[in-house]
């Protein structure tokens, strides 16, 4: 990894520090700082599987005491990760659709490597807990163990997301007759930046949301 890419990651830990440490909105800023660093950087799976450790890292540095609040807190910046991954596949599965729409352009027979990064999230987001665990002190380990076996009881809101957008993009496919595809780097290069682009558009549309209403909640009596 570059020294420029890691100072950017590096900056990505810090902010989430902050966002952990200052307890308000923590969930939407540790999403939004999430989706403003995916769309930074090339958009696949080694991307995104360094963003999100470096914002499991940083929303453990922030944890310095054990408390009740520690709890809700870590809790509150991993779901802000699992939002930016959910917002992540639609932007997986919106590339795709545009590419297998545009023939001309896209071989139909190289997809495959672009729909199992589509496929690969909820388990990025898995790992991503138990090696911040692993890589932890005592109390985060035991808050990450406990979210991280949940999530595996329960599932996660990005493996459900995750499996919706496949099943969408799976009859999107057969509709083109697309239905056997096969691994290109080259083309899977191309989606990622059209997914870059959508992901932006999603970041900057969520953080004027996020914006506004904090604008208005400042205007109340």
């Amino acid at each position: 990894m570059s020294d420029e890419r890691e100072e950017e990651l590096q900056n990505v830990q810090r902010e989430v520090q902050r966002a952990v440490e200052s307890s308000e909105d923590i969930q939407q800023t540790v999403r939004d700082i999430t989706l403003k660093a995916l769309t930074e950087g090339e958009f696949d799976t080694r991307r995104i599987r360094a963003v999100a450790e470096a914002v499991m890292r940083g929303a453990g540095d922030a944890l310095s005491a054990e408390s009740s609040q520690m709890k809700a807190s870590f809790g509150e910046a991993a779901q802000g990760l699992e939002e930016a991954l959910i917002k992540a596949a639609d932007a997986f599965r919106l590339a795709i659709e545009e590419a297998a729409g545009r023939v001309t352009e896209f071989n139909s027979s190289e997809l495959k490597r672009s729909v199992d990064d589509l496929g690969s999230l909820e388990d990025i987001f898995m790992e991503t807990l138990q090696r911040t665990a692993q890589n932890s002190g005592e109390t985060v380990r035991v808050i990450m163990d406990d979210l991280a076996t949940h999530a595996r009881n329960s599932g996660t809101s990005v493996g459900r997301h995750v499996a919706e957008n496949l099943e969408t993009l799976q009859n999107r496919l057969h509709e083109l007759g697309l239905d056997s595809v096969q691994a290109g780097q080259e083309v899977a290069d191309r989606i990622g930046k059209i997914a870059r682009g959508i992901l932006a558009g999603v970041g900057e549309t969520l953080l004027t949301m996020a914006e506004g209403g904090k604008g208005q909640g400042r205007d109340k009596p």
